[in-house]
This record gives C-alpha cells, sequence and structure tokens, in this order.
C-alpha cells in the first residue's frame, strides 16, 4: 500500500504545509516514510488497520507540529516510546543534519522497523532498544512522546535525561488536566500548554525547569 495523496476527508501535504509553514519538500519525505511504513505493516503492527485514512491529519499533523516548539539550539532529541516513528522520524524528516533523534523502544521487531527507516531515508537518528525504566543516554535537549504513559510517569522517565535547559514536549488527550493534577503531587516545572492542531481534544504540553518535589 502506498501512502494516499490526501486523507479520506481531502486533508493532505498542502494542508500540513499550510498550517505548519513547511516545505513541500518536507511533506515529500513524509510521504517517503508513510511509504515505507505501509510496507512494513502489513509485517508488524505498527499502526491500526484504518489508520492510514487519516494518516495526514491524525498522525503527520499532530507530529509535525512540535517541530514549531524546537529551539534553533536543541541538537539532541530523545523520543520515547516511538513505535511507528511518531513522532521521532517525522520529526527527523524535518529537522536539520546536524540536530540527532534517538529512537526509544523496547520492541526490537519495532527497532527494527526504525532502524531500516533511518537507513533508507538517511536520517540522522539511532535506534536505542530498551526499555525507559533501564534507559541510558547522555542528557539531551528535547524529550517528546505521543500516547504512551501517563504524564507524572514520562516526567519519571525523562528526569535523567534532562539538563537545566532541557523541553520535554508530550502530546497529550482529553484527560490531560488531570494527568496535570497527578503529576504536580510529584513534580515541580514550568508549563506552556495549547491546543493541538490535529484534534480539537489534544493538547500540546511543553514542560520546562524539571525538578522532583522534596518529600
Amino acid at each position: 500500500m502506498r501512502s494516499q495523496v490526501v486523507d479520506v476527508d481531502g486533508f493532505g501535504p498542502d494542508d500540513v504545509c499550510r498550517l505548519l509553514n513547511v516545505s513541500s519538500d518536507v511533506t515529500d519525505r513524509i510521504a517517503a516514510y508513510l511509504d515505507l511504513l505501509f510496507l512494513w505493516n502489513q509485517r508488524i503492527n505498527l499502526i491500526g488497520p484504518s489508520e492510514h485514512r487519516h494518516i495526514w491529519r491524525r498522525h503527520v499533523l499532530d507530529c509535525l507540529q512540535l517541530a514549531n516548539d524546537i529551539r534553533p539550539g536543541d541538537v539532541r532529541i530523545a523520543d520515547f516510546g516511538s513505535g511507528a516513528g511518531l513522532p521521532g522520524l517525522v520529526l527527523a524528516l524535518a529537522a536539520s543534519e546536524s540536530r540527532k533523534v534517538f529512537l526509544v523502544e523496547k520492541s526490537p521487531r519495532k527497532s527494527e522497523f526504525l532502524a531500516a527507516a533511518i537507513k533508507d531515508l538517511n536520517l540522522n537518528a539511532e535506534v536505542v532498544t530498551s526499555r525507559l525504566e533501564a534507559i541510558s543516554l547522555p542528557a539531551v535537549d528535547v524529550i517528546t512522546a505521543r500516547a504512551l504513559a501517563p504524564l507524572s510517569k514520562l516526567l519519571g522517565y525523562a528526569e535523567t535525561l534532562v539538563h537545566r535547559d532541557s523541553l520535554c514536549l508530550f502530546l497529550k488527550g482529553r484527560d490531560v488536566e488531570n494527568e496535570l493534577t497527578d503529576a504536580r503531587e510529584s513534580w515541580t516545572f514550568s508549563l506552556s500548554a495549547r491546543p493541538s492542531l490535529s484534534s480539537p481534544e489534544g493538547q500540546v504540553l511543553a514542560i520546562s525547569s524539571l525538578a522532583r518535589r522534596p518529600r
């Protein structure tokens, strides 16, 4: 299966370019990634069987909107629970060559896909096959995650990888306020939140100055 020109509702790469102010070169590279994703999805379960019908809005737009939050000096990005490469591979496809993305994924089979995509698409990225509880990486500038774990757990995973100026970018859904309330019981942080461009129920959380709350 090859990537569709547009979603079933007519949303497509031109809309992504317009909403995010990215060039068609970026969406062309993402289309090549989608072709690879759909090919591998016939062998291993990377995305649901009907997700291709809304791939540009529900997945590409959702993930690529994070690129606008990444600062010029951010050169090391860790994507937690990369799975099908959303958002890690999408961000690597939009990034400059000087920026490196570490794709953290516990499944060896999904890691195999990620490694193949990195090679085929010639990306400055690296697969880290590890459970998040056991991850070993030097500090990074940005951490991303999507549909992975409650916020309090994500912050626990992030704690060992952040430095003073690190930024955590997490895509969250309708339960975001409850997750923030729970997280604030154990953590202090600065927060900037905005509605997601891809879903009326989604939120993009930008978290910095992360510290564990004293017991």
